[in-house]
């Protein structure tokens, strides 16, 4: 592992992106993206993912659309088809069309259909919070978890995320479905690190804290019946109200076989239809203040509301990511076959 400079890294990425396909615009926003995830304290939606996506595009798994097609609009209910677009592109788009939406009618629902990897799904509610709008963001995933006690996999880590106006900045809850993300179960397999007793079985439905026999087998719902109960809802939440694919399809590391197509929904709730924006600040400027000065257990220093954390990682990074060995060695292999000129720091990173 090794320290490099975020924004060395980020133009690297653009260039690799655009190389791929994408215009310089978009291989922009989806470089900020992932280079965001990494400075917030989110690795496992970060740098690590750029290889995969790079796959995607070079196979043409994934598409080089910039915009997703409106399928339906009726008021504030509204149907896309992103069309296997890049995901963080085509959550961006949905989440501003939802707003857009939702200013005109007080709620708006956007559906996505065929979809890929979004990132951090606390992202897009985030960009309404901040725009005075309060947002639920849900999506599926291809399927990775049984239903309790059994061994065949039904759902994906299924995320939610939930975004509140503040004054100081927006109350986000981020959440998988799943014990353990699948992305943080790929990122402990890159630094070469075990996984919790209770994230994972292998394919023979033991518990495992080995990676890659993770990844093999099945992840493990959060809370048990709740988690796996939670993300069956949600697979239908945006599978049914998108028209999405009634299965999520599984890809190599190459990205050779079908992407995976998810379903997404954004519901956004513009609070001034409802009441005073103001008022509603205050009130959540008093609840967020309850936390903070709440009773605290001993030894415990500090208590947070939802998103705290990764909010102020993000506003009081140093400048630099923290990069595995394997992620820089892939990406440098895929600079190398793209003609794109490897900066120095990840030449002395990455293996010979």
């Amino acid at each position: 592992m090794k320290n490099v400079p975020s924004k060395d890294l980020d133009q690297f990425l653009q260039d690799l992106f655009h190389a791929c396909g994408l215009s310089k615009d978009a291989a922009r926003r989806v470089a900020a993206a992932l280079i965001e995830a990494d400075l917030s304290g989110r690795p496992s939606h970060g740098v690590l993912q750029a290889e995969n996506y790079l796959a995607r595009l070079a196979s043409g798994a994934m598409s080089t659309a910039e915009v997703p097609i409106v399928v339906s609009r009726s008021g504030g209910a509204i149907v896309l088809d992103a069309g296997d677009m890049e995901g963080h592109l085509a959550a961006e788009e949905a989440i501003g069309i939802a707003i857009e939406a939702a200013r005109e009618n007080g709620v708006a629902a956007v559906a996505v259909r065929r979809g890929q990897h979004t990132g951090v799904m606390g992202r897009y509610v985030r960009i309404a919070a901040q725009a005075g709008c309060a947002a639920v963001a849900m999506g599926n995933t291809r399927p990775v978890m049984p239903a309790p006690g059994g061994i065949e996999r039904l759902v994906g880590t299924n995320p939610l995320a939930v975004g509140i106006p503040a004054a100081e900045g927006p109350i986000v809850l981020d959440m998988a479905t799943s014990a353990g993300t699948y992305g943080r179960i790929r990122h402990a397999k890159a630094i070469g690190k075990p996984i919790p007793g209770d994230w994972a079985l292998d394919s023979s439905g033991n518990p495992t804290t080995d990676p890659e026999a993770a990844m093999a087998g099945f992840l493990l719902p959060m809370a048990g019946a709740k988690g796996f109960a939670l993300s069956f809802v949600i697979d239908l939440m945006a599978r049914l109200f998108s028209g999405g694919d009634s299965w999520i399809s599984s890809q190599d590391a190459a990205g050779a076989s079908p992407p995976p197509s998810s379903s997404y929904i954004f519901i956004v709730l513009d609070v001034s239809r409802f009441r005073d924006l103001d008022g509603f600040l205050d009130e959540t400027a008093r609840a967020i203040e309850r936390v903070r000065t709440s009773s605290r257990a001993e030894g415990v220093d500090r208590l947070f509301t939802p998103g705290e954390r990764s909010a102020e990682a993000l506003a009081h990074n140093d400048g630099t990511i923290e990069i595995a060995e394997p992620v820089a060695d892939a990406l440098v292999a895929r600079a190398r076959r793209l003609n794109v000129d490897v900066p120095e720091f990840l030449k002395n990173l990455s293996s010979p």
